[in-house]
């Protein structure tokens, strides 16, 4: 059809049926280029569908041009970011995930979709960060499936996540120019803020995990990892002995990842990690393990703040009560300890040696062992039951007192 009797013609770009014949009933997004039509398939039969697909694709054309902040549409500058930027973003799922809750509100707020950046204004980051926080749910279309989210509300910590994500996207966007400046985004409120975790587990704890994770060599290497190194959670999951373990030392930093504030250390190996590691199972390698540990978690009765970061502050709070120098466990941990006596992250890196950190390696060794013999005991307890498909029954042997 004739651009002037297309029902929607947003700029360059306007609605039109195929002139071959073909798929007669999906509307199509037309620009013209010269004397050249070129068509884009919406993939809607709905001509209101259809309409805005053209609207985000015109937003998303225009968006890689200059513009004041007053024109510059928001949601285009996250896909832009990822698209370009992505490669380089540390747990990509996690920002996508953000960027899905941030057009979920769009949807429901005031200010739609087609919401510049300059009216992510103070007062709109409060609607978002109360919406976030409260009892919510989205429905997002994102690469060409349909993802749905209900809430009963999320901490002030996943929303200072989210807002950290949009500012790295509009960061992104300011650099590369289209867009004069970054806006202040500002951050949640302290006092909505979570406490720093004070959870830690006991050894009897820590080995019911282990126990647990029996009849999945991958998950159970991983749990003993955190345990043997304090690592981080994360990094440890892409671990792999070939190549970041030296003989009494390991590189906990995976290649290849970029390096960031988060240190990843060099951290000593103790004897039963080295075994660990000689024998380390060759799984597929994956980038999360929430699934596995809320079963974990909800069949063993841990509390929700148990997570596995609280392996990590567990192992340096029983190094603390070991009486290892405070050194030591900063450089175990890759970071500067508050009670720590030099003065910069630097320092620790420039004076501590994992070779000779003897009181880590004669602690980490000793709760080894102690979690070691629990797990024993848990398993004389209980016994695991893993079904055909994948449901976790869990029972008390005879004879054992509940």
């Amino acid at each position: 059809m004739p651009r002037d009797t297309s029902p929607l013609i947003v700029g360059d770009f306007w609605l039109d049926k195929r002139r071959d014949g073909k798929s007669p009933d999906i509307w199509q997004i037309a620009t013209a280029t010269g004397r050249t039509v070129i068509y884009r398939s919406t993939k809607c039969r709905d001509v209101e569908r259809a309409g805005e697909v053209l609207r985000s694709h015109e937003a998303a054309a225009r968006s890689k041009a200059p513009q004041p902040a007053d024109q510059a549409e928001l949601v285009p500058h996250l896909f832009h970011y990822l698209r370009e930027h992505g490669p380089d973003v540390h747990r990509l799922d996690t920002v996508k995930s953000s960027f899905r809750a941030w057009i979920g509100w769009l949807q429901q707020d005031e200010l739609t979709t087609g919401a510049t950046v300059a009216g992510l204004t103070k007062g709109a980051v409060a609607r978002f960060r109360r919406w976030r926080m409260g009892p919510h749910s989205w429905e997002v279309e994102w690469g060409g499936k349909v993802y749905r989210h209900t809430s009963n509300g999320v901490s002030g910590e996943a929303v200072q996540r989210n807002i950290d994500d949009m500012r790295a996207a509009l960061r992104h966007a300011a650099d590369e120019k289209r867009i004069p400046a970054a806006p202040n985004i500002p951050s949640v409120e302290k006092t909505l803020r979570s406490k720093p975790r004070r959870t830690t587990l006991t050894p009897a704890q820590l080995g019911a995990i282990v126990a647990f994770a029996d009849h999945e060599p991958d998950v159970q290497a991983w749990i003993w990892l955190m345990i043997g190194t304090a690592g981080r959670p994360d990094a440890l999951l892409a671990f792999d002995p070939a190549a970041q373990w030296r003989g009494e030392v390991a590189d906990l930093h995976p290649a290849g990842w970029a390096l960031t504030d988060k240190r990843n250390p060099i951290v000593p190996v103790i004897e039963p990690l080295q075994k660990l590691f000689a024998a380390w199972p060759g799984g597929t390698k994956v980038k999360s393990r929430k699934i596995w540990w809320r079963t974990m978690r909800s069949k063993l009765g841990l509390p929700v703040a148990v997570i596995p970061k609280t392996i990590r502050h567990t192992v340096a709070t029983y190094l603390r009560g070991q009486a290892v120098p405070g050194e030591q466990i900063s450089a175990l941990l890759g970071h500067k300890d508050k009670d720590d006596t030099l003065e910069s992250t630097s320092d620790i890196y420039a004076h501590v040696d994992p070779l000779k950190m003897k009181a880590t390696n004669r602690a980490l060794t000793k709760l080894w062992g102690q979690v070691d013999r629990e797990a024993t005991r848990w398993r004389a307890d209980h016994l695991l039951t893993i079904t055909k498909d994948n449901n976790k029954i869990l029972t008390t042997r005879k004879g054992v007192r509940s």
